[in-house]
């Protein structure tokens, strides 16, 4: 997700870093969170330059509800690394984590002051364009992000994948509701019912809407349902659509 250098370490040491950061993932799907964060910081350590194992080491910390060790580590970059979108970026989010969503915004703020746009030229330029526009919108931007996404959209050489993918984040910054990155945790969600599932998928995609989930009738049941987020209640309603009883 993010990276700096600071300096070049050893193979040697990269490859021990590695491996301690591998062990530290597995630890950490295991719910061994204590052993896993031992093990991201000697990594850490090893290679400081190393922003996506520092970024390990505050989830975990945010996993744990230690929001307030979270900042303390986060206030250990040095003097050059609090002046990256990393450190605003990050910052906000731990600050939305501890409820003050006010701060949080500053921050992203500053970091999207911070942050530069590249022209998309390829495909993988597509994750820096999605990391770019969520950025945006958080500072209060979603109509430049959408445009943004939108005119990317325009360009031959777009896969359906890459459409659906694009789309899909339009879709969330179309209908972003002000409430940080923490929004796009949201699971509130509602059901609507209909008699023809695909039909209904594609309105449902031509209006910008995505859709969490749908299962087909079931026994003597002529209803299928699709299930959306809470965000898209409002255009769910002036389409008429009307929510399962």
């Amino acid at each position: 997700m993010f990276s700096c250098r600071n300096g070049e370490i050893s193979e040697v040491n990269k490859k021990k870093a590695t491996e301690l950061n591998n062990q530290a993932v597995e630890l950490r799907m295991n719910g061994e969170l204590d052993k896993a964060i031992n093990l991201y910081k000697k990594a850490y350590e090893i290679d400081e330059s190393n922003l996506n194992v520092h970024f390990s080491i505050l989830g975990i910390y945010i996993q744990k509800k230690e929001i307030k060790k979270a900042f303390d580590f986060l206030d250990k970059l040095s003097k050059e690394q609090k002046k990256t979108v990393y450190y605003y970026q990050t910052k906000g989010n731990l600050f939305e984590y501890d409820g003050k969503i006010d701060e949080a915004k500053e921050n992203y703020k500053k970091a999207y002051e911070l942050n530069e746009m590249v022209e998309i030229k390829n495909e993988s330029d597509l994750n820096t364009l999605i990391n770019y526009t969520m950025l945006e919108t958080f500072a209060g931007h979603k109509e430049k992000a959408v445009n943004r996404i939108n005119e990317t959209l325009k360009l031959e050489w777009l896969t359906e994948a890459n459409k659906d993918y694009l789309e899909t984040f339009r879709n969330e910054f179309e209908f972003y509701q002000g409430d940080g990155a923490l929004e796009f945790q949201n699971e509130k969600e509602f059901r609507i019912c209909t008699k023809n599932i695909d039909s209904l998928k594609q309105i449902l995609k031509e209006n910008h809407i995505n859709i969490s989930g749908s299962s087909s009738p079931i026994g003597i049941s002529e209803f299928g349902e699709i299930r959306v987020n809470e965000k898209f209640r409002s255009k769910i309603e002036k389409l008429e659509l009307k929510e399962c009883e």
